[in-house]
């Protein structure tokens, strides 16, 4: 016997079923098999032109077919009994027609509504898209220690502490805390997923942004975004697990902008080796790694009183927050109306094509501002940083991960400057420090 497990009978003109009912057909054309038996004749075919194929299958083989929940045995050898199984075929394709329409309507009265539709509890919300406050405050918590440094490594580390699991009662790891921080739910917003088949037939999970869902938000959509954009940064170098290095992925070479990463100096003459900063582009500079993370550390400690005295927010900053997001909104409309017009018939593809470009391009600007304006307004208390150089213990993931969300609070960017043939030593003037405003 043949299973063909959660496999649909439908497909596409010209597409290949199942690879097990490939199997059945090759075992009838191979004269391995006479009869073919199912659990209804619509798991043989369910549209015409699959019919069309066992029809020249039947005559070809002489094969007989049969289904556990029907009357009488199908006979394609006859005109009556092959415009019987047309009929049905015809029948099961606008079922199967009938049955898309009703999901697709379904899907856009629920979009349309902004109701909350999971399939199961998502971390930091009920079903019903009330908060479960605890998980919403480790979320909100998870999105500013990250946009400060923090690794996941150590936010995960913190939520399986004192228990706090995914809704299946999983530990938390880099992985999959990754994922839960990149929902756009956590900022409110409604998203749609689809299957999309591509021209080599294979089929991928594509998810649009579908608007403001009704439920509330446990982050900023500025904050969300600003995350976001700091996770997918292709030269952000985590690597997901502990801190082994303070200024790893951090500090950037001063000539072509690749992130530095902690490496290991030759051997010198007494065959000893030393921690270094190297450039990932071309290893185009080096430096001793010692020597620069106590100066960094020490230019930092001496902002950190400026840094605390500055306010938190500014009034500013929120007004220009909610232009934002009416901009946004405003810029999402006009991308709806031009499908619409478009499908009464009022504007031609060359024009919706325009149109949606020109909307897409105005939505990347706006939320990468967003983003920006989240990022800066992100702020920890650096408190009582006098001894933080002492504090740094390297054998210490907690303790390199708070030295470093310190450093990256109050620096916009460190980079490495050439140090000059033949020079060992590290001077100050080997790295530039911009400092962020406070």
């Amino acid at each position: 016997m043949i299973v063909e497990k959660d496999t649909s009978a439908s497909t596409k003109r010209g597409a290949k079923r199942s690879d097990e009912w490939e199997r059945v057909k090759a075992l009838v054309e191979d004269g391995k098999a006479d009869a073919i038996v199912s659990r209804h004749y619509d798991r043989m075919y369910r549209v015409p032109w699959d019919l069309e194929d066992l029809v020249d299958l039947v005559e070809a083989a002489g094969v007989t077919l049969a289904a556990a929940q029907a009357q009488g045995v199908l006979d394609l050898s006859t005109p009556s009994g092959r415009l019987a199984a047309r009929i049905g075929a015809v029948v099961a394709r606008n079922e199967t027609e009938m049955r898309v329409e009703r999901q697709v309507l379904g899907h856009q009265r629920r979009r349309e509504s902004g109701r909350p539709f999971w399939s199961t509890r998502p971390f930091g919300f009920e079903r019903d898209g009330r908060h479960r406050e605890a998980e919403a405050e480790a979320l909100r918590q998870a999105y500013r220690d990250a946009l400060t440094g923090v690794s996941l490594w150590s936010i995960a580390k913190d939520w399986n502490a004192p228990g706090l699991l995914s809704p299946h009662g999983k530990e938390w790891r880099s992985s999959n805390l990754r994922g839960i921080l990149l929902k756009p739910r956590n900022a409110g917003i409604q998203t749609y997923s689809q299957w999309v088949e591509k021209p080599d037939g294979k089929r991928v999970r594509l998810t649009e942004e579908t608007g403001a869902g009704n439920w509330e938000a446990i982050v900023s959509e500025g904050m969300f975004r600003a995350l976001v954009r700091y996770l997918i940064d292709p030269e952000r170098n985590t690597g997901g697990g502990k801190r082994k290095a303070l200024l790893s992925g951090v500090v950037r070479c001063s000539k072509c902008q690749a992130v530095a990463t902690q490496g290991w100096s030759k051997k010198n003459a007494a065959g000893e080796r030393y921690r270094i900063y190297s450039c990932s582009g071309g290893r185009c500079i080096t430096c001793p790694a010692d020597a620069l993370d106590s100066f960094v550390v020490r230019k930092v400690i001496g902002k950190a009183e400026e840094w605390n005295a500055a306010p938190a927010t500014d009034a500013a900053d929120e007004g220009q927050e909610a232009e934002l997001l009416a901009e946004e909104t405003a810029a999402s409309e006009r991308r709806t109306a031009l499908a619409e017009m478009f499908a009464v018939g009022d504007i031609d593809a060359s024009t919706l094509r325009t149109g949606i470009n020109r909307c897409d391009a105005d939505l990347t600007k706006i939320r990468a501002e967003l983003a920006d304006l989240a990022a800066e307004r992100v702020r920890v208390d650096l408190g009582d940083v006098e001894y933080l150089w002492e504090e740094l213990d390297y054998e210490d993931p907690d303790r390199i991960d708070y030295v470093r969300t310190v450093v990256m609070q109050v620096c916009e960017r460190v980079e490495l400057m050439p140090r000059g043939r033949g020079v060992r030593a590290f001077k100050p003037g080997h790295c530039r420090i911009t400092f962020r405003n406070p």
